[in-house]
């Protein structure tokens, strides 16, 4: 209502300015009548010049104005209806009159109206405003008639391109849905997933499996997530198995190893193991430097996925390399974690002494894991209590407790009384650890 209120007085001021303007030899009276606010009497007054001269375009301006101007919207409609006939081109004026019709509630005239000003004078916010009302009332085909136009005529924002390959996908029209999503590829920054995700998809649909394997490093590489490059290698795997998917994941695995065990781990888990499989054995070839947590996911993997040579291998590696005792040792220590005693009978004879005293947790495992310990006691001696990092405490909970129960069955083989509490050293620091 207030919207209404604005507009009449907006038309109240144009009619005022006509009254000034308006010719004295055709309309002197209806020009007066304005002027001096007596509507009524120039709407008639204009209705007879309207008889005489039913296309004069000044007369069916000034008639639609003032019925406006007094609260007669259809008459309103319908003087501005001839007046558009007699100047189509008046987008001003066919936009003011689409208000109307909106006011009205005539929802399909206000957007036959957009429509014909958006194809007679198109710009991308017509365009836009015209495709949104399409899609606010459920206008399917005219929306996606609307965007394929504007499309060709290079109107569309990457959202809307986007929007037409998703509309022509529901539709089945893969064809036309694929060239507008690689329309939008093309404009998409690095970072944009949405509209790669559905081309995927449709590329698969036409078996563009080749052009995946172009694109699909180039998008990884710009996503910079797991999550996102995990969907696409499992979209690819699923529709056309593991050899399809296979160039796409080695080079994902080559151009982002720090993302590698997640997103094999997340293959895995939805059955693509093989797949999974081949990604581990690339990581492992080229892998060179990572971290404890990395080496411990790539043993759990790797005990997953039966790859306990590709394992074995990585830690014949590392255990060749003399200037990094704790290097050589970490992937023993996740392999025996992941594998139990059938790892142990693999890497202990590559256990160096150097490696031992790099992991003294480790040792100590491995000694009481052959009956030693007194060896274990040295090794745990070995380790400073202030400098035990949290994720060790709950093992070294474990040893002292395994070391406890050792020493304790000793004694009574022995007849020596109580044993003594092997973890003295460690009391203040074990008493936060998880039991």
């Amino acid at each position: 209502m207030a919207r209404t209120r604005q507009f009449t007085l907006v038309v109240l001021g144009v009619l005022a300015v006509a009254a000034v303007a308006l010719s004295p030899r055709r309309d002197e009276r209806a020009a007066m009548l304005i002027g001096e606010g007596h509507l009524k009497e120039a709407m008639s007054l204009l209705e007879t010049r309207r008889v005489a001269a039913p296309k004069d375009p000044e007369v069916l301006a000034m008639l639609g104005r003032t019925y406006l101007a007094l609260g007669e919207i259809p008459q309103a409609i319908d003087a501005f209806d001839a007046y558009l006939a007699a100047r189509p081109n008046d987008w001003e004026a066919r936009e003011r009159e689409a208000e109307l019709l909106l006011q009205q509630g005539l929802v399909d005239r206000y957007l036959e109206a957009l429509a014909h000003a958006a194809a007679s004078a198109p710009t991308r916010e017509r365009v836009t405003r015209l495709v949104e009302l399409y899609r606010l009332h459920g206008r399917v085909r005219e929306e996606t008639d609307t965007l394929k136009t504007f499309a060709a005529r290079d109107l569309l924002s990457l959202g809307q391109l986007e929007r037409l390959g998703a509309l022509l996908a529901e539709q089945g029209d893969w064809t036309g849905s694929r060239r507008w999503l690689e329309q939008a590829n093309r404009q998409a920054p690095a970072s944009a997933s949405a509209g790669r995700l559905l081309l995927t998809e449709v590329l698969i649909r036409t078996r563009g499996f080749d052009e995946i394997d172009k694109f699909g490093p180039t998008w990884m590489a710009g996503w910079r997530n797991a999550f996102l490059s995990g969907q696409l290698l499992l979209s690819v795997a699923e529709a056309g198995g593991d050899d399809a998917a296979s160039p796409l994941a080695q080079a994902f695995v080559d151009a982002t190893p720090n993302d590698a065990l997640p997103v094999l781990g997340l293959l895995a888990d939805k059955g693509r193991r093989r797949l999974a499989r081949r990604m581990l054995i690339r990581w492992a070839h080229d892998a060179s430097d990572f971290t404890g947590p990395d080496m411990r996911a790539f043993a759990q993997r790797a005990a997953q996925l039966g790859g306990a040579e590709v394992g074995l291998e990585k830690f014949l590696q590392f255990s060749r390399m003399p200037s990094d005792p704790d290097k050589g040792a970490r992937p023993a220590e996740e392999l025996v974690h992941a594998f139990g005693d059938a790892a142990l009978s693999a890497v202990r004879p590559q256990l160096s002494n150097a490696m031992l005293r790099a992991r003294p947790l480790f040792a100590a495992d491995l000694s009481l894991r052959e009956g030693d310990p007194d060896r274990a006691r040295l090794y745990l001696a070995r380790l400073d209590p202030r400098t035990i990092a949290r994720e060790d405490l709950p093992q070294l909970r474990a040893l002292w407790l395994r070391l406890a129960a050792s020493t304790a069955t000793t004694a009574r083989e022995d007849g020596d009384g109580a044993p003594s509490d092997a973890a003295a050293p460690y009391s203040g620091v074990l008493d936060g650890a998880p039991h």
